[in-house]
């Protein structure tokens, strides 16, 4: 059903990353063909891939509790589930390469370049969360239901902690992505998120 392999790393995206403000800001041209250039670096590097499991859900006090006997336990989760009859959990990364690409440059002392390489990973990353959010919703949006906004963890009461079981219940690794000793992501450029479907009233 979801498929982000199309993902493209949009150049004015690229340049607010970095502090740019295009209607604002002259960017020299030595600077813009230098964006450029790592910009199309970039794509070349990206594999974007995305894992994505979804299940009925029934939310009581503060769980949300998946068909499959998952349970997520965080007042803020379930705040945002209530009202939805099925919710969606999913993961994507652009995989390692740019990051790899990135501490090249910065161990050639070459820091702009390697600026721009992790800003454009920061920005793939997100075109990938966002283009799985949308075909998520296309697809709902033909039986008439309608989603909540897409929530991550380290935000409000769902804890970084909490990314392991999360991770495992998406089959996450099954698409590269695993989790240091802190509960980051590795690759770094990856993204986990929920989201949840309610019916049109």
């Amino acid at each position: 059903m979801i498929n982000v392999s199309s993902v493209q790393i949009p150049y004015d995206k690229l340049l607010a990353r970095l502090g740019y403000l295009k209607a604002k800001t002259k960017i020299d041209e030595k600077i813009e063909n230098l964006i450029k250039e790592n910009l199309n670096i970039a794509q070349k590097l990206i594999t974007p891939k995305a894992a994505i499991v979804f299940s009925d859900i029934t939310v009581k006090d503060d769980v949300v509790a998946f068909d499959n006997g998952f349970e997520i336990k965080s007042a803020d989760i379930a705040k945002l589930l209530h009202g939805c009859f099925k919710a969606y959990a999913v993961a994507v990364t652009i995989g390692s390469k740019v990051e790899k690409k990135r501490d090249e440059y910065l161990s050639e002392k070459e820091t702009f370049k390697g600026l721009i390489l992790d800003a454009a990973g920061s920005v793939a990353a997100e075109e990938t969360i966002v283009l799985a959010n949308q075909q998520i919703e296309d697809f709902e949006k033909q039986n008439k239901n309608v989603l909540t906004k897409r929530f991550s963890q380290g935000y409000g009461d769902w804890r970084l902690e909490n990314q392991k079981d999360f991770l495992e219940f998406i089959g996450a690794d099954k698409i590269g992505i695993t989790l240091t000793e802190t509960f980051l992501m590795k690759p770094e450029k990856s993204v986990s998120a929920i989201i949840g479907v309610k019916k049109t009233e």
